[in-house]
């Protein structure tokens, strides 16, 4: 039947009630494109099939093949949708990026004489604590359960044919011995009850136990064991002593959920970013979503005994492409579904923005922890506080935690940024044999009108990004007409005069924008200047790189390398273009009123006066219409025709 129905169909079927679907991009495949959850599972679906969403519509254009799977309440829904996203990786979910690389501490229950240590992945039928932001925790974490507890080290499947010779670890008492059968299997759970009260526990708590143990100790004369365990509880000293924040007279255990998103387009833009620096491909989005795809970042600041113990950020990115605008309380809902539904020590309360509606994981989280729990929105919260007269101020724990999170992508996008552009300028300098990677590139293009106004200009970047102070721009003086070798030539033979009587530092390399041709024209003016400063070409129909001994050579044009290449070139055309544009628009000014209507004496001398203030080649045609309209008071009409006119030309 499943054959016949269309996916209209198919959604007609689906059930009225709680549950969770996953879309299929043919009806065998095993592993889903999407899983998601609904209160109502068909007017859920039936918004794929009529919005009209950019990201929805890519989603459909694979998906042929929906499932369902019906639940009593929305938490088991929420449940059950958590489990098929950990078991299948649907590609369009949100997940938390770079999850995997967050270590656990696993007490590995499933064996029958269990270790404890440190790992990134996850076994079905151990028990995991985590994920760890900062893997030094974690390992003094497990380094102190192994000096406490005489925990077996060596990853033995146990129990062994034959009983093994007991090792080093076992005569330094520092483990029992279950491979040589010392230690029944019943006394040895009764230890790793105590490591997992240990690891589960509060500071607090394991304090107390620790210094109980060494009094102990110590009275039974066991002095060298009990000094261990002093060393032990210097550790806690040392943490406790540690600046933290604290509030008084609160003895509430709590953790406050930040969150900061916004879209790439919106990202570039406040971080002056180009579509290169910032690609939805190079941070693993799929390229047909790169419209509209979001980043969030999540700052979680984690409050225990009246005091912040822990700062962790995580990243998140949408590859979702569900129905629908996708908020910053999705985003939140998948953070609570890759971190807390792996944890087993939470706090009361998980204070989360206000507008958001998660209630059903308190139920969940409560049911998966066996402890009462509360997911509560900010101002209930605060309202909580108020009752109790503690001295916290929970929006400004909100507003900590929310610019922490926005910061925090600033500096990973920056940081992200940088590494692109570090590999980018290693790529380059593999590209050309170069000794060492080009940390300054200048860059010079020609540009003219059937041999008029011929100018050059020459751009500069460092570190593979551009550096205004090193721009500059040049006259053509020696040549007549359109003649673009001849001009390089000119241009680069002043330009290495002046590197050569030490009034600039040489660069590490000079990009020509042109091919074999204007490459020959610029070598020639290096070797009249006795320099051997590193030169290449950069085509602009092929993106091929020309090297000085006649190779062309061809590389992936979105390669890191490639990238700064290519801003490189289209920097110095840019830059020559609008150099060009005002020299010609500032000579012609006064003709280009001839035929506007409307324009007098009075709004041309003023016009006049603005067009020559104004960086014309920075500008486009709609920006300088509104600029007169504005400034001069020309109408609309009029501000059109003449900002059409000044750019209807354009410089090669």
């Amino acid at each position: 039947m499943a054959d016949i129905l269309s996916l209209n169909d198919r959604v007609a079927l689906a059930p009225t009630s709680f549950g969770v679907y996953q879309w299929f991009e043919s009806e065998g495949d095993k592993k889903p494109l999407y899983v998601g959850k609904a209160r109502n599972v068909r007017a859920r679906l039936k918004q794929y099939l009529t919005s009209d969403d950019l990201k929805t519509t890519f989603l459909m254009r694979r998906a042929t093949h929906i499932e369902w799977i019906a639940t009593d309440n929305e938490t088991e829904a929420l449940l059950l949708e958590n489990n098929l996203i950990k078991k299948h990786r649907p590609l369009y979910n949100v997940r938390l990026k770079d999850d995997k690389q967050y270590p656990y501490i696993c007490i590995s229950t499933s064996e029958a004489f269990p270790r404890i240590y440190l790992t990134r992945r996850r076994v079905p039928g151990n028990l995991y604590y985590g994920p760890f932001t900062k893997v030094q925790v974690a390992r003094e974490k497990v380094q102190l359960a192994l000096d406490l507890f005489p925990l077996r080290r060596r990853p033995l499947k146990l129990p062994l044919a034959k009983p093994a010779k007991p090792c080093l670890n076992y005569h330094l008492k520092k483990c029992l011995a279950p491979c040589a059968e010392k230690i029944s299997r019943e006394d040895y759970a009764k230890i790793v009850e105590q490591v997992i009260d240990f690891i589960s526990g509060s500071d607090s708590d394991a304090r107390h136990k620790i210094e109980e143990r060494m009094h102990s100790l110590a009275q039974a004369t066991k002095f060298e064991e009990a000094a261990r365990i002093r060393d032990v509880l210097a550790y806690f000293n040392e943490r406790n002593s540690q600046p933290q924040v604290e509030m008084r007279e609160s003895v509430l255990d709590f953790d406050i959920v930040g969150v900061y998103s916004a879209d790439i387009a919106a990202l570039r833009q406040e971080l002056s970013l180009r579509v290169e620096d910032l690609s939805a491909t190079a941070y693993g989005i799929s390229p047909l979503a790169k419209g509209g795809v979001s980043m969030a970042q999540i700052c979680l600041l984690k409050f225990r005994s009246a005091k912040l113990i822990a700062k962790e950020n995580f990243s998140l990115t949408e590859t979702d492409l569900a129905a629908g605008e996708f908020t910053q309380r999705d985003f939140a809902e998948a953070f609570f579904r890759e971190y807390y539904l792996n944890m087993l020590d939470l706090p009361s309360f998980i204070v989360i923005p206000n507008g958001f509606d998660l209630s059903e994981w308190s139920v969940a989280l409560a049911e998966r922890s066996g402890a009462t729990l509360h997911v509560v929105a900010l101002d209930e919260f605060s309202a909580k506080i108020r009752e109790s007269q503690a001295e916290i101020n929970p929006p400004a724990l909100m507003a900590m935690a929310e610019n922490n999170a926005r910061l925090t992508m600033r500096e990973r996008l920056l940081a992200e940024t940088l590494r692109n552009q570090r590999l980018g300028l290693r790529q380059i300098q593999k590209f050309l044999g170069l000794k060492e990677s080009p940390q300054t590139i200048e860059c010079y293009d020609i540009s003219n009108i059937q041999g008029t106004d011929s100018v050059a200009s020459g751009v500069m970047l460092k570190d593979g990004l551009p550096y205004k102070p090193g721009y500059r721009k040049y006259q053509i003086k020696t040549v007549e007409g359109a003649n673009d070798p001849a001009s390089m030539h000119e241009v680069i033979a002043r330009r290495l005069k002046r590197i050569a009587s030490g009034e600039v530092k040489a660069p590490d390399l000079i990009v020509i924008d042109g091919g074999s041709t204007q490459l020959t024209a610029a070598l020639k003016a290096r070797e009249n200047a006795e320099m051997n400063i590193p030169m290449m070409g950069l085509a602009k129909k092929l993106e091929e790189i020309y090297t000085e001994d006649g190779r062309i050579l061809r590389f992936d044009k979105e390669s890191p390398g490639m990238q700064i290449l290519r801003r490189a070139r289209d920097e110095a055309h840019r830059f020559a273009v609008a150099y060009h544009r005002n020299r010609r628009m500032k000579r012609n000014l006064k003709s280009l009123f001839d035929g506007v209507p409307g324009v007098g004496d009075k709004k041309r001398a003023a016009a006049l006066v603005l067009l020559r203030k104004l960086d014309l080649g920075e500008m486009n045609a709609a920006t300088l219409a509104a600029k007169l309209q504005k400034e001069i008071r020309i109408d609309a009409d009029t501000s059109s025709m003449l900002a059409q006119k000044i750019f209807q030309s354009e410089p090669g």
